[in-house]
């Protein structure tokens, strides 16, 4: 046998393999999953749903949190309350609180943490302080910048506890102020990362690799039991990412994709803010275990193998075509005697066996990618939806 023709053989085996092991991992964004639409049509009795306090962590975002607080109290949900954390706010953040604690009296509580004395504002201490701080069983954490899409973003939450999840991961709706290019590219950064997630967690393991630090359910007793964010001290935020990786046991997360379970979460507008947040985001995903590591460069790591695939059958066309006399493989005594070739002009005669293979390989490789661009813009047309949130209202001209 030549050896083109292993080559041949071995670069059309690996894009197989290619294919198959990405199209065992796809999981189509359904977002009718895990839905009661019963319990949509009526508010439930309050003894059915456990209890949820909304955790809002806030610093200098007085107009936003004014915002939040004002949507989450509008949500049709018998039994939950508001706890708002002022992690040491310099701007009008206080008068927020106030006046929203006369507005909502029975549903509005708040604390505060000064800053640290080397300046840095961290976001474990300020979540532990409102986790303890929080009286319902259940916690939900959201940004002063998000803004749920439905009033009824706490029942589909309700819904996922009620049966057996203890980590509820949300999808946030990522929108720019100006839909500036910039903008449009984090969108899609934080999209394509949910919808990574969403297939690691529905793909068997049921196991989340990351979450986000708004639209986040978990129970009060394991975040005090597991210690919270105590092992990720040195960071300075998003500890989320490794708490819902480190602690979500096997079956018991989910990641709610339906519009009900959305909220809307305005990007920074300054294009160094989102740089920033990048850059903290990348290194918490440095402090992951191997195998969660693993499952998040999947992807990457498929894209390798179809690169090692194409390069065996370009390498595999130059043999044929320009054929090496090694001393073990002397062409004198591996060639077929009756092999057929096809004659182009400038180049030497072409064995057929290895036109037909590149044929066969660009053909399946195409039937691919037209697949995988299909179900993408399909998942992508899916998570994309009409923005409620007036960005212009929540703007804030020096901080956010």
């Amino acid at each position: 046998m030549p050896l083109y023709t292993a080559l041949l053989f071995l670069s059309v085996t690996l894009l197989l393999l290619y294919i198959i092991l990405y199209w065992r991992s796809y999981v189509k964004v359904d977002k009718q999953e895990n839905v009661n639409h019963q319990s949509t049509t009526s508010a439930p009795r309050p003894a059915v749903w456990p209890s949820i306090t909304v955790l809002i962590i806030t610093h200098d975002s007085d107009r936003m949190l004014q915002h939040a607080i004002d949507s989450v109290a509008a949500q049709q949900y018998p039994n939950f309350e508001i706890m708002v954390v002022n992690n040491a706010s310099t701007d009008d953040t206080n008068d927020v609180i106030k006046r929203s604690a006369k507005q909502y009296p029975n549903l509005l509580r708040s604390t505060h943490l000064p800053q640290n004395r080397n300046g840095i504002l961290h976001m474990a201490m300020a979540t532990t302080l409102g986790v303890r701080a929080a009286r319902k069983e259940w916690i939900v954490l959201l940004r002063p910048n998000s803004t749920p899409k439905s009033p009824l973003w706490l029942h589909t939450i309700a819904d996922a506890i009620n049966r057996g999840f203890h980590l509820c991961i949300g999808y946030n709706q990522y929108y720019g102020l100006d839909n500036a290019k910039w903008e449009q590219r984090a969108s899609r950064w934080y999209r394509k990362r949910q919808i990574l997630n969403y297939r690691a967690i529905n793909r068997g393991k049921r196991k989340p690799i990351e979450a986000e630090s708004s639209n986040l359910a978990f129970r009060k007793q394991d975040f005090l039991t597991n210690g919270g964010y105590g092992r990720w001290l040195n960071l300075a935020n998003y500890h989320q990412h490794l708490y819902a990786s480190t602690y979500a046991a096997t079956g018991t997360a989910t990641m709610l994709m339906q519009p009900e379970a959305r909220v809307e979460t305005m990007l920074p507008p300054i294009y160094q803010l989102w740089q920033t947040d990048h850059q903290q985001t990348r290194k918490a995903y440095r402090h992951l275990n191997r195998s969660t590591h693993f499952r998040r460069t999947y992807y990457s790591r498929l894209t390798l193998l179809f690169i090692a695939s194409l390069l065996m059958m370009l390498a595999a066309i130059g043999l044929a075509i320009w054929p090496i006399d090694f001393a073990i493989f002397s062409t004198q005594v591996l060639e077929f005697p009756n092999a057929q070739t096809l004659n182009m002009p400038g180049l030497p005669p072409i064995p057929a066996l290895a036109v037909c293979a590149a044929i066969v390989y660009a053909a399946i490789a195409l039937i691919h990618q037209i697949c995988r661009t299909h179900c993408r813009r399909r998942d992508n047309k899916i998570l994309t939806t009409p923005i409620v949130t007036n960005p212009a209202s929540l703007y804030e001209a020096d901080e956010i």
